[in-house]
């Protein structure tokens, strides 16, 4: 019985499953990294436009701003 259990696969250690594993890919990491900036400037350009219509209601409504 000391033979079958000798004769089972490793379990962890060894060589990886994937050899490239590990590996950064810089032309991936640059695309990933514009692509939340420009992520990040949409959100803030869409936070001011929100921003800036609630002002212009608050406006013409002739209410006061309630951020004030």
């Amino acid at each position: 019985m000391g033979e079958e259990l000798m004769a089972a696969a490793p379990s962890g250690g060894g060589v990886p499953r994937n050899p490239t594993a590990g590996l950064i890919h810089s032309e991936g990491s640059e695309a990933t990294r514009k692509m939340r900036e420009q992520a990040k400037r949409r959100r803030e350009a869409e936070a001011k436009l929100q921003l800036h219509l609630m002002e212009t209601r608050n406006k013409s409504a002739g209410t006061p701003d309630p951020a004030l």
